[in-house]
This record gives structure tokens, sequence and C-alpha cells, in this order.
């Protein structure tokens, strides 16, 4: 199987399983209609091996014809593999004789190589040291919330907060407001998100940082929006506000002079306005359709990021109804952190991620929780795992019981 992506400059290829000759036909299709655009410039490639079980020889003598007949039209070549497959991946640099050719570990490296993304962005985590060398650089957002008390996370923000970060409010700010029917935190309106976001100075070229105190649990909401509406450069500070303040780190305190009421209520008069460009991710969100679909044909894994009691239909205090969708797994997103509260490394996480897929692709992968906050922690974790390509259900638990017509499952 082959998954296949333009990801900013590059072509990105990622084998899973056996890579065949019709997976090989399909990556030829995808480079020649890129080729037959009249401005088109040389291809940067990266093929991801990590997750290839073998080949079939017919790949390869393909991959020697094809080459030929596209010798010209190669820039860079990554190959990212740490397995046995860096061996054959010298037959690569063979067949594509006139591109540059690299063999790479580090996924990250790979595509900062091929022009996919720079070194200095970050996508998923980043430390606390790296946040403070840039703090007069980066665009920093306080997300911290409590679902108990709707006003703690402001309360938290006025008494100390990183210096220069704005305030955002999960049920104001990451959130519409809930109907009844579409879930406790429906997504925002994608423009007035963009808007809003444009006018606290996040440009295309920002470094944004979301933080909260709850190891990213709501943080990673804000994470997961701003790539849904196309702002890549995005990542969660890893232990968050209480390992700043265990660092000693400076702090200011105060209430947010640009905070508002709810992102649907409209952008605040000073500054004025200034509109973040957004690229909606329609792929990243998978509708109540989908889900309700899935349970006669399980196309996709969904995969519930609550605590096992809640899933399990226990110790139910924060929806009418207990249980979970029927054909939902659980994956609680506190899992995805040591016992510091910062994240485990990128290799626990996958092994932990691919025992659980089994086999299935992580883009296979509807992610959801109680309202669609939690779940953004479990896709944060897939990313950083090199998993990529998972959705998000928003309305999530608390849309699905709101109908009683809908099963449930305990």
């Amino acid at each position: 199987m082959i998954e296949i992506r333009e990801h900013k400059a590059a072509i990105v290829a990622v084998i899973l399983g056996e890579f065949q000759l019709s997976d090989f036909r399909e990556l030829e299709t995808h480079i020649d209609k890129h080729c037959s655009k009249a401005d088109h410039k040389p291809i940067e490639l990266l093929i991801d091996l990590r997750d290839m079980a073998g080949f079939t020889i017919d790949v390869a003598w393909e991959e020697l014809r094809y080459s030929r007949r596209h010798s010209n039209d190669f820039r860079r070549i990554a190959v990212v593999t740490d397995t046995e497959w860096s061996i054959w991946s010298a037959w690569i640099a063979k067949a594509f004789i006139n591109a540059d050719f690299r063999i790479f570990d580090v996924y990250e490296e790979a595509l900062a190589w091929v022009g996919a993304v720079t070194l200095d962005a970050h996508h998923t985590i980043v430390s606390t040291e790296r946040l403070a060398e840039s703090l007069q650089d980066w665009v920093v957002f306080d997300c911290r919330h409590n679902l108990a008390d709707r006003d703690a996370g402001r309360r938290a923000y006025e008494t100390g907060h990183i210096p220069g970060a704005h305030f955002m409010h999960l049920d104001y700010d990451l959130a519409s407001p809930p109907s009844g029917h579409n879930g406790r935190h429906p997504l925002p309106d994608p423009e007035a998100l963009a808007q809003r976001l444009g006018t606290l100075g996040v440009t295309p070229s920002s470094q944004v940082v979301v933080y909260d105190d709850a190891g990213g649990a709501f943080a990673a909401r804000l994470w997961w929006m701003l790539r849904w509406i196309g702002h890549d450069a995005v990542a969660v500070l890893d232990g968050g506000f209480p390992q700043w303040l265990a660092e000693s780190r400076p702090i200011e305190v105060g209430a947010d002079r640009h905070s508002q009421g709810s992102v649907q209520d409209g952008i605040p008069p000073s500054p004025a306005p200034i509109g973040l460009p957004i690229v909606l991710q329609h792929d990243s969100v998978a509708s109540l359709a989908a889900v309700e679909d899935n349970i006669l044909n399980g196309k996709y894994l969904l995969v519930d990021a609550r605590a096992p009691d809640r899933f399990r239909g226990e110790n139910e205090t924060i929806d009418p109804v207990g249980g979970h969708i029927p054909g939902a797994i659980n994956r609680f997103f506190k899992n995805n952190l040591e016992a510091d509260g910062r994240f485990k490394s990128p290799k626990i996480l996958r092994a932990e991620w691919l025992d659980l897929l089994h086999g299935r692709d992580a883009s296979t992968v509807i992610s959801q929780c109680g309202s669609g906050v939690t779940a953004c922690h479990n896709l944060l974790s897939l990313e950083i795992a090199g998993l990529h390509g998972a959705r998000l259900y928003p309305g999530s638990w608390s849309e699905w019981c709101a109908d009683s017509r809908r099963p449930v499952a305990r």
C-alpha cells in the first residue's frame, strides 16, 4: 500500500506493508501529472520506508525504466528508513542517477532537506528552553481551562502567564455555541477564527506555540485547529505551564486586553483586524454521517480519548448518557504522557500506536472523545509518532448521545 501527498514543495510517498507494482504505478501517475504542467519545477521526492514490509522485484525493474524517462525531472530524493531497507535504498540512488540522493533516519530532517518544512519550524511539540529563546519572535497562546469551572482558565491566566501570551478560552474562542445537538464544543467558523488569530499577530510565517496546565489536553485543540485552517507551524509546549514554572522562568500578570467573549461575536475594535489566509483541510474532519456509516462498514478505526471508566459508561458526570460509540476502541489521552506531564518519545508513541492499529493505516483513524477536545491530543501524539492522516470527529460523544436513536455500547 502507498500513501501519496503533496507536502509544500515536495511529493511525499509512504510505503505501508509490501511495496507492489500497483503502488509504484500510482506514484508514477502522481509524478507524471506534476511533470505535465507547463511551468513544473524539478521534483523533490521523499520516500518513507519505515513501515515497508517488503517489495516485489518488478518494482525495482520498473523504477529503473521509469527513471530513464524522468532522468532530469528530479532535483532531490530523500529516503527515510530505520530498518533493513537502507541497503535496498541504494538501488534508488542508482535508478535516479541525476538526482541528489540522501538516506535519513529522522523524518523531520528529510522533510526539511526536500524543502517541505524548515528545521526551525516546530509542528508537534516544543521545549520550554526553545520557547524561552524565541519569546520575542513567536506567537504564544494560553489555553488553560477547567471543564467544571468555565472561568478558571482566565483567572489562572490573570494570576500569571508566559510573557506575551494571549488567552484563548475553550468555550468562546475554540468553539462555537452548542445547539444541544452538535456537541458541547462545535468547531468555530474557520474564517472568524482566522481573523481572530490574525488580529492577535499570527501571520503565514508565524511560529505559534500553545500551552495549558493539563499536559496539552486543551492546547492540543488549538494546535489541531490551526492545522485545520492550514497553518502548520504550530506546536504544543511540552510540559506546559507547570514545566515553565518549575524552571523558574519569567511570568507576567494581568488580563489579556485583546480577550473577547466569543470568536463568533466578531473581532474586538482594537487593534485593527488582520485576516490570516486559510487553506481549509477538509480531510482532517470526519462527519457524523461517516461515523454512523462506520458502524456497518468498518472503514475507519474509531479511537475514543476519554478515561477508561467513562468509555465503559461508568462515572459519567459530564454528558447525559454514559457509554461509547459502537465499534470504538479506547486510548486515554493521558497515555501519551510520561509521569512528569511531558510527551513520551516518538519511538515509544509509534510502537504503542502501531500495536493499537493492528496493521491498519493511521489515515483510517477517527479520533473522538467527549466533545472533540482531548481527541486532538491523540491526533498530536500520532503526528509525534510520524503516523499521519488521522481525522477528528468534532461532535464526538456529546453529539452522538444527544440523539436517543443512535446506538450506545457499554
